[in-house]
């Protein structure tokens, strides 16, 4: 994992203001959005591998806006004026011209109002779940109720605000962002920052733009309504929307996020990214020899079941292919009958799905009268549940199916998978680790990755 080096830059007002570069090619600007942290978020995976695909062909450049992360900690001034004068003063700082925008969140206002002053140096925009008018974000009761509890209770305050960014966020990745967002601001800066979101408005910037503009949103998100996002691009001349499905209010997370990175890309460069790299990719078998090309790099390997496994895999990219047909050699479209059970039947699905809204909206109760222990319990039976239904739901909703067979399948399937990697890491570093971060086990298994990539099979 390359971690970007930060740097530092001292602003007018005196402020050290952390920035961090990755990337090569067109500069992308990142605007700061509410509480962020240079080196915590870049050891977040799917935070790092959205921003790694967007240095495939961009210079992208984030910051930690002051008060928060790795920039100065002190902060009395909470105006959207001071976030675009931040803004500008980094990109004088690093002495470039030309460059586009990408505004996430409430970085969306922030941008919005830099490129309306400085179309002279802005070539695109780009916003993503983003607003015009802080007034769009959610009634008055919402916003008392999440500065009362930020205030109150930092940890109940930022369990709340997780569950609206992404209400399907696994337990383990809500702990870990919690953690991350307690490093990054403390309670006391984390309000001032939420209650400046709640303030801005861009509506006369956005009204007077000029600059190529494409809005885009997540139709189901919790955070920052579809409406909101809608307003924004009908305020903005000749902007361009696009809306795709999905609950969570961060583009990196979620089966989503590659759309993101594809409409961004294919936006900012006018036309689809070129994918040289992908082109020479193979995970081919010749004989009793695999013929594995990637990131510029050919190596050969003596036949294995697990390299077999893999190369079915990445075949089959984004598709969950169950460990029963792995084991018998066939491919998806020679799937043999088997004798299965439903894990769950449909009568227990809808009782724990009735049971997980019962458990939000106690959650719900138990915020507004700041009872952390009740929501602690309330959140430990929900995510038992919503692991059960995981467990017995596969990507696309559908219901999981079981033999006893299985867990000597899952069992026999990952080990040789995991055998076969360590294989390729002994003479293809880069290759392994993509793999990795790529192949994922159990009963079923899968090839997902968000850069899009072609290979030889």
């Amino acid at each position: 994992m390359n971690t970007p080096k930060v740097k530092f830059f001292i602003a007018t007002n005196g402020k050290s203001v952390a920035y961090a570069l990755n990337g090569s090619g067109p500069f992308l600007l990142v605007p700061a959005w509410w509480v962020s942290h240079l080196e915590l978020d870049w050891k977040s995976h799917d935070f790092r591998r959205f921003f790694e695909c967007l240095g495939k062909y961009h210079t992208v450049v984030r910051y930690d806006r002051p008060g928060v992360g790795l920039s100065e900690r002190q902060r009395d001034s909470f105006d959207i004026e001071d976030e675009v004068l931040i803004l500008s003063e980094l990109i004088q700082h690093i002495k470039v011209e030309n460059f586009s925008l990408l505004g996430i969140s409430c970085g969306g206002p922030v941008a919005t109002i830099y490129t309306q002053r400085n179309p002279h140096h802005v070539e695109k925009l780009v916003l993503i779940n983003s607003f015009i008018d802080g007034y769009d974000i959610a009634n008055k009761d919402v916003k008392q109720a999440l500065c009362s509890m930020v205030s109150a209770n930092w940890g109940m305050g930022l369990k709340m605000i997780i569950d609206l960014f992404d209400p399907d966020m696994p337990s383990e990745q809500r702990k870990a962002m919690g953690n991350i967002h307690k490093a990054s601001a403390s309670s006391e800066m984390a309000l001032n920052l939420l209650k400046l979101t709640f303030s801005m408005n861009a509506v006369e910037a956005a009204k007077n733009l000029i600059k190529p503009t494409l809005v885009l949103h997540r139709s189901k998100d919790h955070t920052i309504s579809v409406d909101a996002g809608k307003h924004l691009a009908a305020t903005i001349p000749n902007a361009e929307f696009k809306s795709f499905e999905g609950k969570s209010h961060l583009p990196w997370v979620g089966v989503e996020s590659q759309q993101f990175i594809d409409e961004i890309l294919a936006f900012t460069l006018e036309q689809e990214p070129t994918r040289t790299p992908s082109d020479h990719n193979q995970f081919k078998q010749i004989g009793d020899v695999w013929v594995l090309s990637y990131a510029h790099k050919t190596v050969h390997l003596k036949d294995a079941l697990g390299l077999r496994d893999l190369g079915q895999l990445i075949a089959n990219p984004g598709k969950e292919i169950h460990v029963r047909f792995l084991a018998s050699g066939q491919t998806k479209d020679k799937q043999v009958d088997t004798q299965e059970t439903d894990i769950l039947d449909s009568q227990a699905l809808k009782a724990y799905r009735h049971r997980i809204l019962e458990l939000e909206e106690a959650q719900q109760q138990a915020i507004q009268c700041e009872n952390e222990t009740r929501y602690t319990e309330l959140e430990n039976e929900r995510d038992a549940l919503q692991n059960e239904l995981t467990k017995a739901l596969g990507m696309s909703g559908r219901q999981r199916t079981f033999t006893s067979d299985d867990e000597k399948a899952r069992k026999a399937i990952s080990a040789r998978i995991r055998s076969s990697i360590k294989r390729i890491e002994s003479v293809h570093t880069e290759l392994a680790e993509h793999l990795k971060e790529s192949i994922n086990t159990g009963n079923y298994c899968c090839y997902n990755t968000i850069q899009k990539m072609r290979w030889q099979t």
